[in-house]
């Protein structure tokens, strides 16, 4: 149960759990394991099909030429007055990617399905990206159909500051064919990119609603406490698994409650885990 408990309340940013240093004065039941597993499983098959989309962008932003295989077709530079996007309005052109493997010479390495990936802005410092999941499915079973948004901020953006908003929903859809709503809003503040001393600042409210199953769980930033992550505190590869700073909410629809704070940004591991009954536990990630 322990191990749950830290997983969930990550939302998916940590890719493994301790469970040596937890107490059990938090009082949540042995019936709610499985509810706790389910969250963690999903965010984590959802983080993959994320980084489908941060792919996509890497690959447009390395095409010089527009490309057309059987399986992927790139263009860059469309006009949107020609062939208008949706919500890229404010937008001259945009270049995008379909990635479309869904024959069986089009299988990729780890998924497939049809993705649609569109961005603008690029050059500009006005970046918006689009990225549409059709019956996209992970090599781990898991199958998601929905949309991720991302979008800069240009009112909060500055010369070192970029800062994002991240909208991402859709149905998910487990490999023993249990379906749920995955939603999820996020703003990141970006400090220093792409060096050592990147700071990433993240304010997100998720929700997971069960269709297949009556339940809801819902995770929320505490309001003036945002997560901080810091690549100067841990290995570049693995700073994202260990908030240094800040405060999450956790609420669900079968009574477990409780709050996880990580601290006041020094460079450790350590968070705290209030419970409903005013209890509290201090652990290692």
């Amino acid at each position: 149960m322990r191990k749950f408990l830290i997983c969930t309340v990550t939302l998916g940013l940590m890719a493994s759990c301790a469970v040596e240093d937890m107490d059990d004065n938090v009082s949540i039941q042995n019936s709610d394991k499985e509810d706790f597993e389910l969250f963690n499983n999903l965010d984590l098959a959802m983080d993959g099909f994320d980084a489908i989309s941060e792919q996509a962008s890497t690959d447009v932003q390395g095409s010089s030429k527009n490309f057309k295989n059987s399986c992927v077709s790139i263009e860059l530079l469309v006009s949107n007055q020609d062939n208008t996007l949706p919500g890229f309005s404010n937008y001259d052109y945009y270049s995008k990617m379909i990635l479309d493997y869904t024959e069986e010479q089009c299988q990729f390495d780890d998924w497939s399905g049809k993705v649609e990936y569109y961005v603008a802005g690029v050059f500009n410092q006005k970046w918006k990206d689009s990225t549409i999941f059709k019956n996209v499915r992970g090599d781990d079973g898991y199958v998601f159909d929905g949309y991720r948004v991302a979008e800069q901020n240009e009112a909060l953006s500055t010369e070192t500051t970029k800062v994002f908003d991240v909208v991402i929903d859709g149905v998910i859809t487990e490999p023993n064919g249990d379906s749920y709503r995955y939603t999820t809003n996020r703003n990141f503040a970006f400090e220093n990119r792409f060096t050592s001393e990147e700071v990433i600042t993240l304010e997100e409210s998720s929700s997971l609603e069960g269709i297949t199953q009556t339940f809801f769980m819902r995770t929320e930033s505490v309001e003036g406490s945002p997560l901080v992550y810091k690549v100067a505190c841990f290995d570049r590869f693995s700073f994202l698994k260990y908030p240094v700073q800040g405060s999450l909410d956790f609420s669900s629809s079968f009574g477990v409650n409780f709050n996880i704070d990580f601290g006041d940004g020094a460079c450790d591991k350590e968070v705290t885990l209030t419970g409903d009954n005013g209890e509290s536990t201090v652990f290692d990630l």
